[in-house]
């Protein structure tokens, strides 16, 4: 079957390998002559680039340089022409953004309003729009208090728009306080105190007080009057400061506000996660006081958290019985549903829901499996060819960009191809592209664009194992299991090499500058660049490396080292519990959502990982240790 998915794919119009090295090479050396506004000087190469998938990147290079000099008409003209004729090219998408703030600047009112699309161009471009009815002696007002009336900084496109409101004399003080407010509520402080400035004094004063409650919540108790929603929004940020504070505070506050239904409910809310994610008992009582008619998903799953850490099983099977059918049949607690019957000794029941669970393959899946003692369920089934869904997959130019940019080791650009591609695919063809970037290396694009798909069980397409001598040799030199590097690659990067985080975490296993370059100390290497992060032999050594020290910090426990790869140790520590404590329990209650599954896809990862690796499985009863609240000879385990 593998051999003829090749063969089917061979003959992909635009392919990379139909375009030889001296292409690329001239397109790339015209690619900038464009961008240095010579285009016009390369006539021949562009005749011999007519056919090249990447064509069309050299007209909007060039339409991009002049529109910085060429403030004719014609040139408009032109841009429009290719915009137009090009929707889902990425660079004519970023051609179009800058020809729309251009026309702004040259006050082309009646060309930029007919080609802004308000309802799909974004805040900015609709403020220009805004700005151009305005200039053509238009009255939006409507359209510019929408736009003013949000608790966030808007773009500097709108700063026309506000300045004709304000010289208008439509910006009142209560329109200014209303969007202080806003800004209070979002904890954007610097934008209330920007609009303070622009109240009378007696306005401007009651925007102090309310930023002197909110940066120093503990005053809460003692506040002149506050708006009840200000109040409720410092309420909230007294929790976090001081949970028993705010917990005694209550009462009174309900007392001297009044506040409705809704306010109550959000305080008591905030008050019944606090505590559940701080592992403290009075979390369910405080969950009973809530309205469950008025709870989400997230609220319901914490108060079943609550129940799960104080081992409360008959409180357990009562609140997933009353969850939402679509929420009861999540894994999670379908998982915690069969452990509580177990718990309850009602092992017939908790038989039946752990067999049906053991048939997934996740971690709650291998969970209920290990609980009956069978063999895990991978459920392979590699994903099958499909000639019509390659011909339809064939028939996308984005295809053959996408190819052509990924030889060029133009990868983000590559990317963008690939999301105007998978946007326009059925599920058959997003299939079969998952397939073909499989077979490229690409495997972030081909690991997303299964799932867009909605196909799971090709674990050759979603368990990959790239890099895999570098890989190897750094888990064998750290001494850990080359599955477990592997899940924490998955986990953090999907195997690319050179990604960055917003947060500015680099490559594979997204290690932070700072750490790298603390790990290569402490192991007597040189201080790595940058740059050399983005080598995955570089990066899988100090990553498994530091992956290394967080299982000594932990006595080999997994769950605490994995837990502390992605929140840090210090925070781990303060998460363990007062006695020892089932891993289960204790990774079912991880306060953070993204740590939670984090935790528990790397544990399922390691499991493929294993069995790809060396055909093999070690049961997550076997892997995952008890939680323990600090080691004998570790006086800092339980501390923060």
């Amino acid at each position: 079957m593998r051999v003829l998915l090749i063969a089917a794919l061979v003959g992909l119009a635009g392919t990379a390998a139909a375009t030889t090295p001296a292409q690329r090479s001239l397109f790339l050396d015209t690619l900038a002559a464009a961008e240095q506004g010579r285009l016009d000087e390369t006539p021949a190469a562009r005749r011999q680039l007519e056919n090249y998938p990447l064509h069309d990147y050299l007209t909007a290079a060039d339409l991009s340089h002049r529109l910085r000099t060429d403030a004719s008409a014609a040139l408009d003209r032109r841009i429009d022409a290719f915009v137009t004729a090009h929707p889902d090219l990425p660079p004519a998408r970023a051609l179009r953004g800058r020809w729309l703030a251009s026309l702004t600047r040259r006050e082309r009112w009646d060309t930029l309003l007919a080609a802004v699309d308000t309802d799909a161009d974004g805040t900015a471009n609709r403020c220009r729009a805004v700005h151009a009815r305005i200039a053509r002696g238009g009255e939006p007002a409507t359209e510019a208090l929408e736009l003013w009336r949000v608790g966030h900084s808007q773009p500097d496109a709108c700063d026309p728009v506000f300045a004709w409101l304000e010289d208008s004399g439509r910006l009142s003080a209560d329109e200014i306080l209303l969007r202080a407010r806003l800004a209070l509520l979002e904890g954007h402080f610097g934008l209330v105190r920007y609009l303070g400035r622009k109240l009378p004094e007696d306005r401007a004063a009651r925007t102090d007080r309310w930023l002197d409650v909110a940066q120093n919540p503990e005053r809460l108790a003692s506040a002149g009057p506050l708006d009840t929603d200000v109040a409720v929004y410092v309420f909230k940020r007294l929790a976090l400061r001081d949970l028993d504070a705010a917990t005694d505070l209550y009462p009174r506050l309900v007392e001297r506000l009044n506040p409705d239904a809704a306010q109550q409910y959000e305080m008591k809310r905030y008050l019944a996660l606090l505590y559940a994610q701080n592992h403290e008992s009075e979390a369910l009582a405080w969950f009973a006081r809530l309205d469950h008619a008025r709870m989400d998903a997230h609220e319901l799953g914490w108060e079943i958290r609550a129940a799960i850490y104080q081992q409360r099983w008959p409180l357990v099977i009562e609140a997933i019985h009353d969850l939402p059918p679509e929420l009861a049949d999540e894994e999670e607690w379908r998982y915690w549903q069969a452990r509580a019957l177990a718990e309850t000794g009602d092992d017939e029941a908790a038989r039946a829901r752990y067999q049906a669970l053991a048939r997934e393959r996740s971690y709650h899946g291998y969970l209920a499996a290990d609980a009956l003692g069978l063999d895990y369920s991978l459920n392979e089934r590699p994903l099958a060819p499909d000639t019509d869904a390659l011909a339809r997959l064939r028939a996308q130019p984005a295809l053959a960009r996408a190819e052509e940019l990924r030889a060029l080791g133009m990868d983000h650009q590559a990317g963008r191809e690939w999301n105007v591609l998978v946007d326009r695919l059925d599920g058959a063809a997003l299939g079969q592209a998952a397939r073909v970037a499989h077979d490229w290396g690409w495997h972030i694009r081909a690991i997303t664009t299964l799932a867009k798909a909605d196909y799971w069980d090709d674990l050759d397409i979603r368990y990959p194992t790239p890099f895999r001598d570098a890989v190897a040799t750094a888990a064998d030199r750290a001494g850990i299991d080359p599955a477990y590097a592997y899940a924490i690659i998955r986990t953090e990067s999907l195997f690319q090499p050179a990604v960055r985080s917003p947060a500015g975490a680099i490559g594979l296993m997204q290690l932070m500058p700072g750490t790298a370059r603390l790990v290569a100390r402490q192991n007597g290497e040189p201080t790595p660049s940058t740059t050399a992060l983005t080598d995955p032999a570089t990066n899988a050594r100090l990553g498994t490396r530091y992956l290394r020290d967080m299982l000594d910090r932990w006595h080999g426990n997994l769950a605490l080292a994995t837990a502390s790869y992605n929140a840090g140790p210090n925070r781990i520590a303060r998460w363990l519990p007062a006695e020892s404590m089932d891993p289960a329990i204790w990774i079912a209650n991880i306060p953070y959502t993204e740590t939670r599954k984090y935790v528990q896809r790397a544990m399922s990862h390691m499991t493929v990982f294993q069995q790809r690796l060396t055909e093999s499985i070690v049961p997550l009863a076997e892997r995952l240790d008890p939680i323990r609240p600090r080691y004998a000879d570790d006086d800092t385990a339980g501390e923060g």
